[in-house]
């Protein structure tokens, strides 16, 4: 998903990317808490009328689940933010914060769409500067990347700074 964010003078261009998130935190608790409710519920009736190896195997399941939950949703708190100004173009990737920042001068970035040599694997966009570069919107689909390639290239070659 990108957000285009623009600076209240109109000058500097700001997007934030990040994943598609169809599940709020909340809902995905609520499914957590009914599917595990069902399934050590059932593992209680099994022990209870004697097959107890059940019980462990649901226990599994519950703390699986619970962690692949975790996990995607880590992974779904991922933000890009870059900002294209008069002097400056920067990179910044993180969840809470930014953990990687990378700029360059707007005079001299590219932005570089490659396709991939196998049909079906995503294309490859990133911003480049003397033989360095920064892949940017690996979870964006085709369309998102593209759109998002033709916007950078609009920016930072814009005359009006």
């Amino acid at each position: 998903m990108i957000e285009r964010v623009n600076a209240p003078a109109g000058k500097d261009y700001h997007w934030v990317i990040r994943p598609n998130q169809s599940l709020s935190w909340h809902g995905a608790l609520r499914f957590y808490a009914v599917f595990s409710f069902c399934c050590l519920g059932i593992g209680i009736a099994f022990a209870l009328h004697g097959f107890w190896p059940v019980l462990p195997i649901a226990g599994l399941e519950v703390v699986v689940l619970g962690t692949a939950f975790y996990l995607c949703f880590s992974r779904s708190q991922m933000r890009e933010v870059i900002s294209v100004n008069a002097e400056v173009v920067s990179v910044e990737k993180g969840r809470r914060k930014p953990q990687e920042h990378w700029e360059c001068p707007r005079a001299w970035a590219r932005i570089i769409l490659e396709r991939s040599p196998i049909a079906w694997y995503p294309s490859r966009l990133a911003v480049a500067f003397q033989g360095r570069q920064v892949v940017i919107g690996r979870f964006l689909n085709e369309k998102e990347r593209r759109a998002l390639a033709v916007e950078l290239e609009q920016a930072i070659h814009r005359d009006d700074w």
